[in-house]
């Protein structure tokens, strides 16, 4: 397990600076052939150079350069890049346990009412992105019912209001996840409940209930953990459109600002490359270093799985 955690960190360090690299000489060369006369072989050639010495800073310093306004990259994008992420580990703290809990009681109660609800609210969240549901939800539940605050309250409201605040894009993010895992984890325990391994253990004296919940959910989670860091990914993705949509000042709207200048008659694309690619390789390391953990996490949920360096081998095996 050591040798295989040592050798993934190895590869996430290594795909971070490949990363870095491509993505700074991409977006380095291309602004300046978009307003530039040199050749593209020239300006990739400045690029990859430019490219050298800002890795060399920040491995060295840890300094990530100036954006296009001077200020600081790193005191620029960091506090918008937590608040970001903030939502977005929120919303994965919910949409998990809350898929995982749905999906346990829709097959226990398989064919009954709970079953049909939770079965409608999959299939319904399922099919509106984030992206759509939370214009619904500002619209209706913020200013027409006035249920919510129709947007993000500033830090300087109360907690009661910050916390209400957190209702409406969090539901919009974890909405459609909760009911994605919802159907997995149904499917998973229905076969679950049809295996030989389930009737034996009902035959050992254990309930219905008592095999689920001692067996089956570990059973399931196995199925469950792989599919987090790809949904995660696309959550992380929609929390975009989600921040912009609810006036949430994070790494969205830094983004945006840092490529395109918007006038009065039309909007001037104008990367600021030192931002961009810092707010890259915060998204990308995040991805990576969670990916890391799902698969190690995925060992202890279930022993029998043995994680090397080559493959994932089950005990049988």
């Amino acid at each position: 397990m050591f040798k295989y955690i040592l050798k993934r960190l190895i590869y996430v360090v290594l795909s971070i600076v490949i990363v870095m690299g491509l993505v700074f000489v991409m977006l380095d060369s291309s602004m300046a052939q978009f307003w530039g006369s040199r050749t593209i072989l020239q300006d990739l050639e400045i690029s990859w150079f430019r490219m050298i010495n800002y890795a060399k800073r920040i491995f060295e310093d840890f300094y990530f350069g100036l954006s296009l306004n001077g200020t600081d990259v790193w005191g620029l994008v960091w506090p918008k890049f937590k608040l970001t992420m903030m939502y977005n580990l929120i919303a994965l703290a919910v949409f998990v346990p809350s898929g995982v809990f749905l999906g346990i009681q829709a097959a226990i109660h398989k064919n009954k009412l709970l079953d049909v609800l939770i079965s409608v609210f999959a299939m319904i969240f399922n099919s509106i992105p984030s992206f759509v549901l939370i214009f619904f939800l500002v619209m209706y539940v913020g200013y027409a019912w006035g249920l919510l605050p129709p947007f993000a309250p500033s830090f300087s409201a109360s907690l009661g209001k910050q916390l209400l605040g957190l209702i409406i894009p969090i539901f919009a993010l974890a909405a459609w996840p909760t009911g994605k895992f919802a159907q997995i984890v149904k499917g998973e325990m229905i076969e679950i409940l049809n295996s030989d391994r389930f009737l034996l253990l009902r035959a050992k004296g254990l309930t219905k209930r008592q095999s689920i919940y001692r067996h089956g959910i570990r059973e399931s989670l196995v199925t469950v953990i792989p599919e987090i860091i790809p949904t995660f990914m696309m959550m992380v993705g929609f929390s975009f459109v989600v921040e912009t949509t609810y006036n949430i000042y994070g790494v969205s709207m830094l983004l945006l600002n840092s490529m395109i200048v918007p006038g009065e008659d039309f909007s001037t694309l104008i990367i600021d490359v030192n931002v961009v690619v810092a707010i890259c390789l915060l998204l990308y390391g995040t991805i990576m270093i969670a990916s890391l953990f799902t698969d190690v996490l995925i060992g202890f949920v279930d022993p029998r799985i043995h994680i090397t360096g080559k493959n994932i081998k089950t005990a049988n095996n």
